[in-house]
């Protein structure tokens, strides 16, 4: 089932796709914006926009972690591997982390895919899908 337009999915994907284009790694991750997108989308949404990168980026080559958000983003896409689709995805561990350590680490795997648009594709809403 496509999930609507206007879905805190779709709606974390756009602005996580934004702020990392206009301001990087490191600073979109301390954007209040983002920060605040981030906090207040449900627990079950950004486990769908963490295990969408983990699948899109599992054959990136990651820097060795340098931090928290990057050992958490080396083992989200470690455990993607042999996942043949983004739901089998098993994104546990990220419940164990922090929200601002899973927001970065989502940052650092939308960095190393290699096509993000494809990693987090965003419909577009047309005005008949608002009620």
């Amino acid at each position: 089932m496509p999930e609507l337009p206007d879905s805190p999915v779709q709606s974390l994907s756009r602005h996580l796709r934004q702020q990392l284009h206009l301001h990087g790694r490191r600073r979109a991750a301390q954007t209040p914006f983002l920060l605040a997108v981030w906090q207040f989308t449900p627990r079950e949404d950004r486990a769908t926009v963490l295990a969408r990168l983990a699948r899109h980026s599992r054959n990136a080559v990651l820097a060795a972690p340098a931090d928290q958000a990057e050992r958490l983003a080396k083992q989200l896409r470690r455990d993607a591997r042999p996942c043949e689709a983004w739901q089998d995805v098993i994104v546990a561990p990220a419940f164990d982390a922090d929200w601002q350590t899973q927001l970065e680490a989502a940052l650092v795997l939308l960095a190393a895919c290699p096509d993000r648009r494809a990693a987090l594709p965003v419909a577009v809403a047309e005005p008949e899908d608002t009620p």
